[in-house]
């Protein structure tokens, strides 16, 4: 009897400070994704935009996109502006709402830097690769710059919420599968999945968090 008492007693500290830190994990981790279902829906509708208004140029303007083959960056440049400033309101926003103080901040500070960063790789690398050409077709920076960003999701869901790398897989699934055998109907195609994606992405998130 009273070795089960302290056995009890000894296994009761454990289990207080194993539920401590699986509360402080789980508030780490909803820092990091605060806002996520929010900020997944805004990317997939500048994706989207992105997608359809490239491809409304190239087919309403031929001739200027030939000549002017850098056209999608300065498109691309305004919406991602307007992502990251919209991005970083819902997720302040989301972010106090869990945590108030230096802990939010710095966190919301490492997922703005982490996007920051793959979306200016999208941007960059295809430049370094000398993509940015009269000769190079614009599919084929669309499908550096879309694997760049499929990569941010799968890297960032491994760190923080494996819900999120399944979203960057299937973002960019379609979006090949698409571009090599849906022909002209590739680009809305991969617009309309990718808004299809992201929903059920940010569905899976709230239905989650309710449980």
């Amino acid at each position: 009897m009273q070795n089960a008492e302290r056995e009890t007693s000894a296994t009761q500290p454990e289990e207080s400070w194993n539920a401590i830190h699986d509360t402080m994990d789980r508030a780490r981790s909803s820092m990091y994704v605060a806002g996520m279902e929010s900020i997944m829906l805004l990317w997939g509708v500048i994706v989207a935009l992105g997608l359809l208004g490239q491809s409304a140029i190239s087919a309403q303007a031929p001739e200027f996109a030939a000549e002017s083959p850098w056209f999608p960056a300065p498109l691309w440049g305004v919406l991602t502006a307007a992502g990251f400033a919209a991005s970083a309101i819902l997720g302040h926003r989301a972010s106090a709402r869990n945590a108030a103080g230096a802990a939010s901040k710095r966190a919301g500070l490492r997922v703005f830097f982490f996007w920051l960063t793959v979306t200016g790789a999208a941007f960059i690398v295809p430049a370094a690769a000398g993509l940015w050409t009269a000769d190079v077709e614009g599919i084929t920076i669309a499908r550096v710059s879309i694997g760049i960003v499929a990569l941010g999701y799968t890297l960032f869901g491994i760190m923080h919420r494996p819900v999120l790398a399944a979203v960057g897989v299937g973002f960019a699934a379609p979006f090949y599968l698409s571009s090599h055998f849906a022909g002209d109907a590739a680009i809305p195609i991969s617009a309309a999945a990718t808004l299809l994606v992201v929903s059920l992405g940010a569905a899976w998130i709230r239905w989650s968090d309710s449980r």
